[in-house]
């Protein structure tokens, strides 16, 4: 549960969740392991359309930089940390550490960074430049078309989320553009902090003297909130990526959040399927049929919604193949028992990783910082083991159902159109709808009668 910080409040127990008086919710864990301190900081910052995604991927980067001359002047413990920042579609944040005996000062430097920004015209042209080079990059791998897909076929047009933004929007982002959402966003009342490592007993009253300059700036923004379109499961979308040997499968749907009831048995009806190197995924398309080089399945947080994503990449002449047989898979795995020993393996696995996660300062601030991004606290650390082991086959079977049934996911493939628009026509229960560009792309729902200018099968 999370509380409001008294003065003199100090680390008592394992995890300390508190409110600091200027609304920063602090997370912090002492781990004396090594004279260190990891800092995960944290902000929502999730927008509509690619104008918005442009600067805040700009903000991101620049959220901790200083001038040449500015970095002379900042304290030797600054200097000595290693800090960087970024921002996916949800989150901006800034992640690094600093030593122990350094952290009071460090905290000093970000809370005036983040309360006085200060982006010369000149920093700003040079980020978006090579922020403009490495997004060309990255938009050209076909994993990154398929999210962008989903991402299109889940949310209206006029409240679209992106990911990363076009090349030429972030040319053409200005200084004032990134000064507004600094304002907007880089609020402590919409923040959070998490701390782990060698920390002073006293880390409250610490935190809010460093952090003082660090206020609230007027009310705070509207929280945006990116509606959803309901899953088509029954079209696919084909997205056409030109001379493409390989193609790139995702399907991907709702998952539970993670204080959810029925998390625990989604979790083991994931790794069961896809989620490590010996699922039934794996063996089937990599070990047994040699379809696929990459077979995965996991969860992310996308436009602020846990979302199972199943991703496999496969040779254009075994896509029709694979997606058949992933098919299957799914509803065995909704409708048969799991057997009682693959059970209990999955539930070793899944407190292994939980385990795992912790093991280090840095790892553990880093599962901290994700577990509160999805609404969840610190005791769920607590909760998660005793919920995994009461799980029965039937429980499993029944998040199965619900989350990973064909019926209940949106199905992407990208590659060339050419090759594999006849094999997947051949499925008579799919009515595949082509896309020409990934621009051409937008939201359906299943009572959507109209079809794209690219037309369907």
């Amino acid at each position: 549960m999370t509380t409001t910080a008294s003065p003199g409040e100090r680390i008592e127990s394992p995890v300390l969740d508190t409110l600091l008086s200027s609304g920063l919710r602090l997370v912090a864990v002492r781990d004396t392991t090594v004279p260190l301190v990891e800092i995960r900081l944290s902000f929502p910052c999730l927008g509509a359309g690619e104008e918005h995604a442009a600067t805040a991927h700009t903000l991101g980067d620049l959220l901790l930089r200083h001038t040449d001359e500015e970095q002379r002047s900042l304290p030797v413990e600054w200097r000595a940390c290693e800090l960087d920042s970024g921002r996916d579609v949800d989150r901006l944040g800034a992640f690094g550490y600093a030593s122990a005996s350094g952290i009071e000062q460090v905290l000093r430097v970000l809370a005036e960074r983040l309360a006085r920004p200060h982006h010369p015209k000149e920093v700003v042209l040079e980020a978006r430049q090579r922020l403009a080079a490495q997004v060309s990059i990255s938009r050209g791998d076909a994993r990154w078309t398929a999210l962008a897909a989903l991402l299109r076929r889940r949310h209206p047009a006029d409240a679209l989320p992106f990911d990363m933004p076009d090349p030429e929007l972030l040319r053409h982002v200005e200084p004032a553009d990134v000064a507004a959402l600094h304002r907007a966003r880089i609020r402590p009342d919409a923040a959070t902090l998490v701390l782990v490592g060698d920390l002073p007993a006293d880390i409250v009253p610490m935190t809010e003297r460093a952090l003082a300059p660090w206020q609230n700036d007027g009310p705070p923004a509207p929280a945006f909130r990116a509606p959803v379109l309901p899953p088509v499961p029954g079209e696919p979308a084909l997205v056409h990526r030109a001379r493409s040997a390989q193609a790139e499968i995702l399907l991907a749907g709702r998952a539970p959040h993670r204080a959810h009831d029925q998390r625990p048995a989604f979790d083991v009806a994931n790794v069961l399927l896809g989620g490590e190197v010996a699922s039934r995924l794996s063996r089937n398309l990599r070990e047994d049929k040699g379809y696929a080089y990459a077979v995965g399945s996991g969860v992310e947080v996308v436009a602020q919604l846990p979302t199972v994503m199943i991703q496999l990449g496969v040779g254009e002449p075994h896509v029709a193949a694979a997606l058949a047989e992933v098919r299957t898979e799914l509803v065995r795995l909704a409708e048969e028992p799991v057997d009682e020993g693959e059970l209990d393996a999955a539930r070793r696995l899944l407190s292994g990783r939980v385990a795992t996660a912790q093991v280090s300062p840095s790892s553990r601030a880093t599962f901290l910082s994700n577990l509160v991004a999805e609404g969840a606290t610190s005791a769920w650390l607590d909760t998660y083991p005793r919920r995994l082991a009461s799980l029965t086959p039937a429980d499993v079977r029944a998040a199965a159902r619900a989350c990973l049934h064909p019926d209940v996911l949106d199905v992407i493939v990208v590659g060339d159109t050419a090759s594999l628009a006849g094999p997947l026509d051949e499925f008579a229960e799919l009515n595949v709808r082509r896309y020409a560009r990934l621009a051409d792309v937008t939201s359906v729902t299943p009572s959507h009668t109209a079809l794209s200018a690219e037309g369907t099968r």
